[in-house]
């Protein structure tokens, strides 16, 4: 299938970014077939449409829909239905990332212990080195500096670099920015 073809496909205007991916993949490697994915773009496009409507717009019945969401629930590829809150229209964020350096026997302590922090929204370790990255959002400058602080007087860290955000030219629809 062909990404434009993938683009309007389940929803005229909508670019649908799970069937665009998964259109790159064998369908037979793929969990959820052809309609599972239609459910799913529907979905993230509109969590709150009703299964009725969405069966209207795929042609098969309300029950059906209704047993394939459960069942994509019980499979974990559903794991959640979430309000999208765009951050900047309700404040003025700073996204930054911050690539942080560790000794390699504290990696696991200390990611236990940033994984605490609110303005942490995910943390990740980088493969094949003794780093994690950490995608963070502040509401201010002074807050980034006392988080820089706080970071710089954890054992085993041995350093780390922040990079601040100033344009987003493809934004995290789950966060806005």
């Amino acid at each position: 299938m062909a990404t434009d073809d993938v683009n309007e496909q389940y929803l005229e205007g909508y670019s649908c970014d799970v069937a665009i991916r998964w259109s790159k993949i064998d369908p037979s490697l793929l969990p959820v077939d052809e309609l599972d994915k239609q459910i799913i773009c529907f979905l993230r496009y509109d969590a709150r449409m009703s299964n009725a409507e969405i069966a209207k717009k795929v042609g098969t019945s309300e029950a059906t829909v209704r047993r394939r969401i459960a069942r994509l629930q019980n499979k974990k590829i559903i794991i959640g239905f979430s309000a999208l809150v765009d951050l900047q229209a309700v404040e003025n964020s700073i996204k930054a990332y911050l690539k942080i350096r560790v000794e390699p026997s504290r990696l696991e302590e200390i990611s236990q212990k940033l994984q605490d922090n609110m303005n942490i929204l995910t943390l990740y370790r980088r493969r094949g080195e003794n780093e994690m990255l950490a995608e963070t959002l502040f509401l201010n400058m002074e807050a980034i500096q006392d988080f820089e602080d706080t970071l710089s007087r954890i054992p085993g860290v041995q350093g780390f670099e922040t990079m601040i955000i100033s344009k987003a030219y493809r934004k995290n629809p789950w966060i806005g920015i």
